[in-house]
């Protein structure tokens, strides 16, 4: 006699991904974003407090480049030239130091941002994405740190020295505002940051099948011509010697994308 007894279930399959964290109502996404958020906003104000205490060296240090292109300068036959930057309104040189502590805040935080974020976001995620992620943003903030120094301690100090330097010193004297100073060096440091993500994009593009290796190095040229607008449009002088330094290091980079493509296992 046949059993009627209904087989037992298989058990799940152990490779299955499954979510980190428990099933939640949106009220509760909110409760839990907001905590993050609360606490990341906790530690950035403890940051900026920090950082406003040694505000004279970390303003220094913003002014190296600057300083860099002054003593180029002189050496070149403009002894005459300010090694000061100027300021026209009352409260100018008050947020210069603190938007520097901001920033440096900003930047000194942002591995506990990005846990905090992570956090948020991990528990929404596969086993398999979380493990896709976790290779990711180590090696994306090592680029945007590697793009910030190269910004800093090359493009800064070479295209100063060109920006500064230009034009007959008997009827162009460079006075530089504070506010202009640093809003210029933030920017040029997070676009470099941005264009230094190039070889992780080409690689996430070359593992999806979206862009394989062959296909890149055949867009080379392509490339070539659009990184030369881009350059152009987000350098904010737009003069020669910034869209060469920020340029070449594009096609650098876009070289070093395709390498690591070629290694990539779709």
């Amino acid at each position: 006699m046949a059993d009627s007894q209904t087989p037992p279930a298989p058990p799940p399959d152990s490779s299955d991904p499954e979510p980190l964290g428990k099933q939640m109502t949106f009220s509760e996404h909110l409760e839990e974003l907001r905590g993050h958020v609360k606490r990341s906003v906790v530690a950035l104000v403890l940051l900026v407090v920090v950082a406003f205490a040694f505000q004279d060296a970390l303003a220094h240090l913003v002014m190296l480049p600057f300083l860099d292109a002054i003593t180029w300068i002189k050496d070149h036959g403009r002894p005459d030239i300010d090694p000061r930057l100027t300021t026209i309104d009352p409260t100018e040189a008050v947020f210069f130091h603190l938007k520097i502590a901001f920033y440096a805040a900003l930047i000194l935080g942002l591995p506990y941002f990005l846990y905090e974020m992570w956090r948020f976001i991990a528990a929404g995620l596969y086993a398999k994405e979380r493990k896709a992620v976790m290779r990711v943003l180590p090696v994306s903030f090592v680029l945007l740190a590697i793009g910030i120094a190269f910004c800093f301690f090359v493009v800064l100090p070479i295209g100063l020295r060109f920006m500064l330097g230009y034009g007959n010193p008997e009827y162009i004297k460079p006075e530089i505002r504070v506010e202009s100073y640093l809003s210029f060096v933030v920017m040029l440091s997070l676009l470099m940051g941005v264009v230094f993500q190039l070889p992780l994009v080409q690689v996430v593009l070359a593992k999806f099948s979206i862009l394989p290796a062959r296909t890149q190095s055949e867009y080379r040229r392509a490339f070539i011509m659009g990184s030369l607008v881009a350059a152009a449009v987000i350098t904010p002088t737009g003069d020669a010697v910034t869209l060469l330094l920020v340029s070449v290091p594009m096609f650098v980079l876009y070289e070093i994308g395709i390498l690591a493509a070629r290694r990539v296992r779709t």
